[in-house]
């Protein structure tokens, strides 16, 4: 097996080698360059040609040409990628969803832009109006169903075993489950007091009257956005859809869902985000060099004075230790910093929260 994936990376390295060598300059000044080999399907062809101005003169940017990418990783997929690509200019899209978002999540992102026209629900029905969408399931109508188990919200809702979703099972029920999350305590262990949740209004307590924007990086059907709305702060939600259409369930809700996968750089300047809030994503699978990348990104966007909440964030208990240094790294005030076991693991795992603000920097 280890021979067999010596021999994979070796041709994978071959393809982006020889990749490199097919490369030809567009214009010597620029050093602008065009791959004309390495994918077959050529509407990835047009797609990856640098585009010169049509005045041949520098742009409003700066720029000579315009400069179109993809993620690095759409070069170990390039079958997946040519199959995605595959298809009439103008016609419509295939139901592809499931392939993209593959392609995302395993480092092909950004993906290409496409000149197909998405497909939508067949019977899309008007939303429900923002007073009453927030905390009513959206209606079935419109949602486009392939791909997943269950075929309507109220399945979702029930947490009918087997629904092909696991990290947020239950966060289609937003009555019993969803409701009091965030405004109440909840104790997994009714022996003991011990919880790793902070309210909402804790938080806010923090910076009074200066949280206003931010990004909650979880697992969910943006029910922490809806929570934080009544604090008169505008939370996106980043979001991907495993399992379940999350996405869709964000923005039926009324409010602001962002497709992203955790490889991508976020899409904000730096320091313009009052807050990060995340929960459900980074847990103990993740790799101890690749948080410290995330980490730094999102410290990158916090603004100084931001606040940066982890929520029960999960992991091995002996693991724990290197996961807590990641975090102390960034340097930030701690505001709450809470360690409970994981009842349900026997003292195995350990769940961790805090409340950490970024501090000032010299430029």
């Amino acid at each position: 097996m280890r021979e067999m994936n010596e021999i994979r990376y070796t041709e994978f390295l071959a393809e982006i080698l020889g990749l490199v060598k097919s490369m030809q300059p567009l214009n010597p000044i620029n050093n602008v360059v065009v791959d004309n080999e390495f994918f077959m399907v050529e509407e990835i062809k047009k797609y990856v040609k640098a585009k010169p101005n049509r005045l041949k003169k520098q742009n409003f940017m700066g720029a000579n040409a315009t400069f179109t990418s993809i993620g690095h990783g759409c070069f170990a997929m390039k079958a997946d990628l040519e199959e995605y690509m595959d298809y009439d200019v103008g016609d419509f899209c295939k139901d592809d969803w499931k392939l993209a978002q593959k392609l995302m999540v395993h480092g092909c992102d950004p993906l290409p832009r496409r000149r197909c026209f998405s497909r939508s629900p067949k019977l899309y029905r008007k939303p429900f109006s923002i007073n009453e969408s927030m905390w009513k399931l959206p209606d079935d109508h419109n949602v486009r169903w392939s791909g997943y188990r269950c075929k309507n919200f109220t399945c979702l809702a029930r947490n009918i075993t087997g629904k092909g979703f696991f990290k947020c099972k239950e966060c289609f029920n937003l009555t019993h489950h969803e409701l009091p999350r965030w405004v109440e305590l909840n104790y997994p262990d009714l022996g003991s007091n011990l919880t790793s949740d902070v309210l909402i209004e804790e938080v806010m307590k923090i910076k009074p009257g200066e949280i206003r924007i931010g990004l909650d990086f979880s697992v969910g059907t943006g029910t922490f956005a809806v929570r934080m709305r009544e604090f008169n702060v505008t939370i996106i939600s980043t979001t991907i859809n495993f399992g379940a259409p999350f996405s869709e369930m964000i923005a039926l809700r009324g409010l602001l869902p962002l497709y992203l996968t955790i490889n991508q750089r976020l899409p904000f300047f730096d320091n313009t985000l009052d807050i990060i809030h995340t929960t459900r994503f980074l847990d103990g699978w993740i790799d101890l060099v690749f948080l410290d990348f995330v980490l730094y990104d999102w410290d990158r966007v916090l603004r100084p004075g931001g606040l940066l909440w982890i929520d029960s964030f999960f992991c091995a208990e002996k693991d724990l230790e290197d996961y807590v240094d990641a975090f102390k790294m960034l340097r930030y005030k701690k505001h709450r910093w809470i360690v409970v076991p994981k009842t349900d693991k026997d003292g195995q795992e350990v769940f961790f929260s805090a409340v950490l603000e970024k501090p000032p920097r010299p430029f």
